[in-house]
């Protein structure tokens, strides 16, 4: 898996967490607990990526990706 493709599918899986907080879609404190964690563990390695990652997290991830070159 490419830089690009790696980033593109986790950034995707962040956003999907953060939906279902804002969402109150989880019940479960467990549940809500693993993710939490999940999703501070994929912030860690993208931003040993690229630093940008921790604060471009709420922008269109993908707009910046294309013009990067991390192919």
């Amino acid at each position: 898996m490419k830089e690009k493709e790696f980033v593109s599918k986790y950034l995707h899986k962040v956003k999907e967490i953060a939906k279902q907080f804002k969402n109150e879609e989880l019940k479960d404190k467990r549940e809500k607990e693993r993710l939490s964690g999940y999703n501070n563990a994929i912030v860690s390695i993208l931003k040993c990526i690229n630093p940008m990652y921790e604060y471009d997290l709420d922008d269109e991830p993908f707009d910046f990706l294309h013009n990067k070159g991390n192919e």
